[in-house]
């Protein structure tokens, strides 16, 4: 659905009028930083091999450099690079997926995070579409079939090809922000435990972050979204889950009406638990972070929730609260990159933090043969207690289904229970 003009001007602050290309270039200027690149297009790539390697080539040029913006539907002054005239295009939902598609073909590996932005005259008679070309993690991309091979690149307003050097230099910095990515993961994981309070209990922690920035044309999340986002969450848990409802903990509907006024963090937004001598901003029970980079963080206790009696000497870790931890984190992370607009991989990391060098012990509740539940949490047979969780690491799929999603948290939920000799679960099954 085309977004109309006036739709964007409000955004802006300005006053609603038709488009135009003063107008035009003060939002898309808005949207881009001072290292990212722009194109005027006349019109979208027409049929053939060439005008497709043509497209391939400067969707690849901008995601191996600093990412940009493509505007098709603008005729370009030449040798000037300055918008001269409007060409109304095709921005339907058939010409988004061609881009796409043109994309996933001609260049390898596969660009993720391409989005298009449909935009269109209150009177519909202009249209035009961005497209909107994220800095890429996986960069170089190489374009072309058989001998016909390439890495482009841009310089200015210009493409030009990465040379034998260059290319060493891009796959360095490929290699080096992945290094990146874990560094960042581990950090946000300790700044999220300075949050919480470790005197009560051990926790699950959660954080996971994009793998290329959110695209130009995202905003960031506004508070009264946070509520949405989270109401969206509970709606996709609950959908996972077989095992009957009182097995479960729903952890991110303990928040409350904490979610109706999420705090001001650094660039991000933070709903939580206060403790109850809150004077330096601890969590208890649950702690939510969304970050205005497209970040989020889910940390939760292990045990304390009032079902079952501390014991000295070892810190329990509940199955089902590490089950529905994941299947929270999971939705969590889908739910809010989707609501950003993000069409990239989440890369996520989950640890179990403990205020106290004791051994972690899992419990579930007593069940019978055929997995029937009597209540009351005992010991799991045949597990083992351990000193230290190995960090659990992955990464969340690009357009994720509720099947893939739910897949995604089974995951993560087994391997930190196989991490205690446990082979199953109980309520994904």
């Amino acid at each position: 659905m085309p977004i109309r003009w006036s739709s964007i001007h409000e955004q802006l602050g300005e006053t609603p009028r038709d488009l135009d290309f003063a107008m035009l270039r003060a939002a898309v200027d808005a949207k881009l930083t001072e290292t990212e690149s722009l194109d005027w297009k006349k019109a979208l790539p027409a049929k053939g091999e060439e005008p497709a390697r043509e497209f391939a080539k400067d969707v690849a040029a901008m995601a191996n450099t600093r990412g940009g913006l493509i505007v098709y539907g603008v005729e370009e002054e030449s040798g000037t690079a300055a918008a001269k005239a409007f060409a109304s295009i095709d921005n339907s939902d058939t010409a988004q997926r061609r881009l796409r598609q043109l994309a996933a073909n001609g260049i390898h590996p596969m660009v993720p995070g391409l989005q298009c932005l449909p935009l269109e005259s209150d009177d519909g008679t202009d249209k035009v579409l961005v497209l909107a070309v994220p800095r890429s993690a996986d960069a170089p991309h190489v374009i072309g079939v058989r001998d016909r091979l390439g890495l482009p690149f841009r310089d200015g307003a210009g493409t030009g090809w990465l040379r034998e050097r260059e290319i060493e230099r891009a796959y360095a910095e490929r290699f080096a922000g992945r290094q990146a990515q874990s560094q960042r993961l581990a950090e946000m994981i300790n700044e999220t435990a300075a949050m919480l309070d470790m005197e009560r209990s051990a926790w699950l922690v959660g954080v996971c972050r994009p793998r290329t920035p959110l695209p130009a044309v995202a905003d960031p999340l506004a508070a009264s979204a946070v509520r949405t986002v989270l109401e969206t969450v509970l709606r996709r848990t609950s959908e996972m889950f077989t095992a009957p409802s009182q097995e479960r903990f729903q952890l991110i509907r303990e928040v409350g009406n904490e979610g109706l006024n999420p705090r001001t963090g650094l660039r991000r937004w933070v709903v939580r638990i206060p403790t109850t001598h809150d004077t330096d901003m601890r969590s208890m029970f649950v702690h939510i972070e969304l970050h205005h980079d497209g970040s989020a963080v889910l940390a939760a206790q292990v045990h304390g929730w009032g079902r079952e009696e501390p014991e000295p000497g070892v810190h329990k870790v509940l199955c089902p609260v590490v089950e529905s931890f994941a299947a929270d984190f999971a939705a969590l992370s889908e739910t809010y990159a989707s609501h950003l607009g993000g069409q990239v991989p989440m890369a996520y990391q989950c640890e179990l933090l403990k205020p106290e060098d004791l051994p972690l012990q899992v419990l579930d509740l007593h069940r019978l043969s055929g997995g029937i539940a009597l209540g009351g949490y005992q010991p799991v047979p045949g597990s083992w207690t351990l000193r230290q969780l190995v960090p659990v690491n992955g990464e969340f799929p690009i357009d994720a289904d509720a099947a893939d999603v739910r897949a995604a948290a089974r995951a993560i939920a087994l391997d930190i229970v196989n991490q205690f000799g446990v082979p199953r679960l109980h309520l994904f099954e």
